[in-house]
């Protein structure tokens, strides 16, 4: 029985991993410059028509959720397609759905289920608030909540050699093969900027920031009225495009002789 719970407590640990590599995966607020008339010197004879000045002339307001790497505007619509080892492969669509002065709803939508997660906007960046809700795979169902977000998904600026953090707890209900149980633990995720490459995916070809993700899950199960705390760690590549987003990642790992590699890339996408 032990050694049966164990593994699913590795399928198990593995999609939350996916889960929160989904995540993704600073500086100040960028504001643009106040433009100003040019210094005058002599004053135009008569005839001349003045020459306009700016100053009048209407200038956008930085908001807080305005990020390079994430262009946070309603009706952003982002198709991606997954090839993975634990899973069929599949497809999914993520849509900004709305949009608050200091947060915003992505909609992520599978082939058979609708997941909400929410996200604030911080001067240092962007935050995934949220895992997404809960999972659905094989023989697993887990219904999480999500407590205590810190840190930041995606910084306001982001350099070759940056390296920024993001964690959360969590709590939840699951069913592993027809066993009711409950879970407690943490995610962290460490991010570090490799530099910017050409990478290609289905959407086309594009000047990319390269990430390293290094996440970590530490889990308490109590199944059946057994506790078992599990301890899972797994690397994910991914890369970020300039007023685009997200468009690949490579993620692996391997828990209790359960190994996996998946890897996401966007199909096409529309930004308003």
């Amino acid at each position: 029985m032990k050694s049966k719970l164990i593994k699913l407590l590795g399928l198990l640990t593995i999609l939350m991993f996916i889960m929160a590599c989904s995540l993704a995966g600073g500086g100040a607020t960028q504001t643009p410059e106040e433009a100003s008339a040019p210094e005058s010197t002599d004053q135009p004879a008569a005839t001349e028509e003045p020459s306009p000045t700016p100053e009048n002339t209407p200038v956008a307001e930085a908001s807080l959720c305005d990020n390079p790497y994430y262009p946070v505007r309603e009706g952003s619509t982002w198709n991606y397609a997954s090839t993975n080892t634990i899973a069929d492969d599949y497809s999914f669509t993520d849509t900004i759905t709305s949009i608050l002065d200091d947060g915003f709803t992505l909609t992520t939508k599978f082939k058979s289920l609708t997941r909400i997660q929410e996200w604030t906007c911080t001067p240092a960046g962007i935050v995934a608030v949220e895992l997404g809700g809960g999972l659905t795979a094989q023989s697993i169902n887990l219904k999480i909540e999500t407590q205590n977000a810190s840190g930041v998904t995606y910084p306001k600026e982001i350099n070759a050699g940056d390296t920024w953090q993001q964690a959360l707890d969590f709590t939840g209900t699951m069913d592993i093969a027809g066993q009711e149980g409950e879970a407690t633990g943490t995610t962290q995720s460490d991010f570090t900027a490799i530099g910017t490459e050409s990478v290609t995916v289905p959407a086309g070809t594009f000047d990319a920031m390269k990430v390293g993700i290094e996440t970590t899950i530490n889990i308490n199960v109590n199944l059946s009225g057994i506790t078992v705390p599990v301890t899972f760690t797994g690397t994910t590549t991914s890369w970020y495009v300039k007023d685009t987003g997200w468009v690949k990642s490579v993620s692996e790992g391997s828990f209790a002789g359960q190994s996996y590699t998946e890897t996401v890339e966007l199909q096409s996408y529309n930004i308003p």
